[in-house]
């Protein structure tokens, strides 16, 4: 048997449906700059047993989430060759970082006027890119953990404040088969 909501819990719930019901996402507007952000091309080798000895794809990978973990040679990958594209669901092990400043900032959000904490550097719409994410890779599991250890102490004091991180995320594979 379920618990019987107060009146104030109703009407809280009502209060958050209309608000709901009156938001309008704002429009973007025709003729926008939109802010763009540089790919490149990059050998990636697969660290999967599942995948052949030595297979590598050709990713794509943000420019300045390379540049920011100290370029294509720390990470792992190699300048673009005639290796196939990765196929579909593949995700690279990868590398994250969130540069944040030394003290966070209650924000509002712009159209549900909801506040929220903003971690981040620099201000909103300011465009200030504060997120990274590169892939990373290395022959064997114990290489690949060296080089992930040794980028995350060369870029941790570029991670602003007490609330700036660094992470890792590990490849994901795909291995499918149909029969008939």
């Amino acid at each position: 048997m379920s618990r019987r909501k107060s009146a104030k819990q109703l009407e809280e719930q009502l209060k958050y449906a209309k608000a709901r019901e009156a938001y309008n996402p704002p429009l973007r507007e025709e003729g926008a700059a939109t802010q763009r952000q540089p790919k490149i091309a990059v050998k990636y080798a697969i660290l999967s047993p599942l995948a052949l000895p030595d297979a590598a794809l050709t990713i794509q990978a943000s420019k300045k989430a390379i540049d920011f973990f100290g370029g294509i040679t720390p990470l792992g990958l190699a300048a673009f060759s005639t290796d196939p594209e990765a196929p579909r669901g593949f995700k690279p092990a990868r590398i994250l970082a969130m540069v944040s400043d030394s003290s966070p900032a209650i924000v509002r959000a712009k159209g549900s006027n909801r506040p929220y904490t903003r971690y981040g550097s620099g201000t909103r719409g300011g465009g200030t890119q504060y997120n990274y994410t590169a892939p990373i890779t290395a022959d064997t599991p114990t290489n690949l953990k060296a080089k992930v250890t040794a980028v995350v102490a060369a870029e941790k004091g570029s991670v602003g404040g007490a609330y700036g991180r660094i992470w890792f995320e590990p490849e994901d594979y795909p291995y499918a088969a149909s029969g008939e």
